[in-house]
């Protein structure tokens, strides 16, 4: 109120009137009208003019190609090294493009955006005298938010500044944290700022960092309130070499590389060259919270979709969300060339999704899909289609060590085993040592809470609890577990590389009898990282899948030695993209390990690899039924 009776009493300096009446404001010159504006309109201009600060080290806005611009005074380069993990969508609420990233939560980076300041010495000289950071931020995940330091702004490597949802440690919560590291020693000191608030997943959140030097303080605002004040003295630490760029959707981990990665949106990301006062944040959130209140609800929800899948045009494309109806039409944007693309009719399919013939006329490319209903549109997001003759015929899934990343789970434990089974997928991956006396044990690595499992006896390694409560469990119980189970998956036993070579022979040799004993050749395969190892499974039993690990032998080597298959990573097929196409010649099989993200998955489909090694085992089924019914 108050700042509208300024507006009035400036107003009447100029002989003018100006009225405010049912959410409108008018202004008249001796009785005629001369302009006119929603109160919310003339409240933003003033509010702007009056207390709105400029972000004038670093204000991003996304695009809608999925590049992003700092609009800035600074102009700084915004690069994109690695888009697989994210795009960018037209936002309703908001009315601006928007980043959206699907890393890892905490994790694995596929796609992120680089700010770099190595060369910067005004950044660098603005951080270190006193620095505000400003993010608009909707984190995605799954049950119960994960308890690993994910990072949607941050430049944080052994110094710096930035923002996280921090690990739970004494009091602190997996709570939203603006971190800049201040020291009065000259070493390393994060200052904790917490908020107290653990983000709800796909809520949006407005946060301000703010570190006064001057004052010896540091600040947290969440949607416009303070809620932490914490002492900050002394200097500023800079990232360490390599590392001084600012990463949206992961914090760098060297020059090349990002880490800690964020899942989810990112609406703004801003950087000011002092501490923000109060009220500035005020006008900050103020901004925020009109275009939240006046939002309108999308019509489309709970959106999903594959992208850079291989396509056949004419073939179906499906989208799953909630809201769908009859009658909707679907443009086909081409994101970066030219052209007015394609209007398509989509229709339902239940009460969750949709799907749409791909035009003929389709070329490769990326393509931005808007939902279009009478007068209203929605922007759905960007996806990439890789148009070709012959579908990939996709790979089948094997989950690594089990399927275990969910609730009562541990890996390699009889629980992973029997979630693998369960999903009637194609293989359950375990790894196996041989103990002191003869046990084979099931185990990843080669110790566990301090026990060196080749070197103990069988009952010692039996007595340690895995992570869920079970004992650690003998080959022989898997066995017996898939002797139990009529599902149609089988046991891919990686056979680990032992100390001395004469203990990589002893567990091969048990291994193959102690399946043969038991009548499972033909729920079982094998794999080693041993070339030795390999070879002996081989000897033992002609007939037997058996892969090769190590990335390092051609297929038409290993076929000499009777060697089945390759299980490579997915940089041995990107730096050797012919040796799928020699193995399959030789009728061997390819395999990938361990991809866990959709657009390396679907990236080694369109391969035409044959199985894919992974943890997220449900998102690697649901892409290989894509090419399943696309065979059809």
């Amino acid at each position: 109120m108050k700042r509208r009776l300024y507006v009035t009493a400036q107003l009447a300096l100029f002989a003018l009137t100006s009225i405010w009446a049912q959410g409108k404001f008018y202004i008249y010159s001796q009785g005629e009208l001369m302009y006119s504006a929603s109160v919310e309109t003339v409240d933003s201009i003033i509010f702007k003019e009056s207390s709105r600060p400029e972000a004038d080290i670093l204000d991003v806005v996304f695009k809608a190609d999925g590049t992003a611009e700092d609009v800035s005074p600074m102009k700084n380069r915004v690069e994109c090294p690695a888009k697989g993990g994210l795009t960018t969508y037209w936002n309703n609420t908001y009315k601006r493009y928007v980043a959206s990233f699907s890393n890892d939560w905490g994790g694995n980076v596929y796609g992120y955006y680089k700010v770099d300041y190595t060369n910067n010495t005004q950044i660098q000289q603005a951080l270190a005298d006193g620095h505000s950071l400003e993010i608009l931020v909707m984190g995605d995940y799954s049950g119960t938010i994960p308890n690993v330091e994910a990072k949607p702004f941050s430049s944080m490597q052994s110094g710096g500044t930035g923002f996280l949802i921090s690990t739970t440690s004494g009091s602190r919560q997996n709570e939203l944290t603006f971190l800049p590291n201040v020291s009065t020693s000259g070493s390393s000191t994060w200052r904790w700022t917490t908020s107290g608030i653990v983000p709800k997943s796909r809520t949006y959140y407005h946060v301000i960092g703010v570190w006064n030097k001057q004052e010896k303080k540091s600040y947290i605002y969440v949607d416009g309130e303070l809620r932490k004040t914490i002492d900050a003295p002394g200097s500023y630490i800079h990232p360490t070499s390599g590392a001084t760029w600012f990463c949206l959707g992961g914090d760098p981990a060297n020059a090349t590389s990002a880490q800690s990665g964020w899942s989810g949106d990112l609406v703004l990301a801003r950087i000011y060259d002092k501490p923000l006062e109060p009220s500035e944040v005020a006008a900050l959130w103020n901004e925020v919270a009109k275009f939240q209140a006046n939002a309108e609800p999308d019509m489309i929800t709970d959106i999903s979709f594959l992208s850079g899948m291989a396509v056949k045009a004419g073939s179906y494309y499906a989208i799953e969300g909630k809201g769908f109806a009859e009658g909707d039409k679907l443009n086909l944007i081409p994101a970066v060339t030219e052209g007015n693309g394609f209007t398509v009719d989509v229709e339902t399919t239940g009460d969750n999704g949709v799907r749409f013939q791909l035009p003929a006329e389709l070329t490769t490319g990326t393509y931005r899909m808007v939902l279009v209903r009478g007068e209203k549109k929605q922007d759905l997001g960007q996806t990439s289609f890789n148009v070709v003759t012959t579908m990939p015929r996709g790979c089948k899934v094997i989950a690594h060590r089990g399927y275990w990343d969910i609730a009562g789970a541990a890996q390699n434990s009889r629980r992973s085993l029997q979630n693998a089974l369960d999903l009637n997928i194609y293989g359950s991956e375990t790894d196996v040592w041989i103990t002191s006396d003869g046990c084979m044990m099931v185990n990843h690595d080669a110790t566990f809470n301090g026990v060196r499992i080749e070197t103990a006896t069988a009952a010692k390694a039996q007595s340690l609890t895995l992570s869920n409560g079970e004992k650690m469990p003998t080959l022989e119980e898997f066995l017996e577990m898939m002797q139990a189970s009529d599902s149609p998956t089988k046991l891919i036993i990686e056979i680990k590389t032992h100390s001395y070579a004469s203990r990589n022979l002893a567990a091969a040799d048990s291994t193959v009898n102690m399946v043969r004993r038991m009548g499972l050749q033909d729920r079982v395969e094998y794999i080693a990282f041993s070339l030795d190892i390999c070879k002996r499974l081989v000897q033992n039993d002609p007939d037997a899948c058996v892969a090769y690990l190590n990335g390092d032998i051609s297929p038409s080597q290993l076929h000499e030695y009777g060697i089945t298959g390759l299980d490579y990573t997915a940089a041995n097929y990107r730096n050797n993209p012919s040796w799928v196409t020699s193995a399959h010649s030789l009728g061997m099989t390819t395999n990938v390990w361990t991809i866990n993200s959709e657009s390396e998955i679907i990236e080694m489909n369109n391969m035409d690899i044959d199985f894919v090694t992974t943890n997220n085992p449900e998102g690697a089924a649901r892409i290989l039924r894509y090419y399943e019914d696309a065979q059809q």
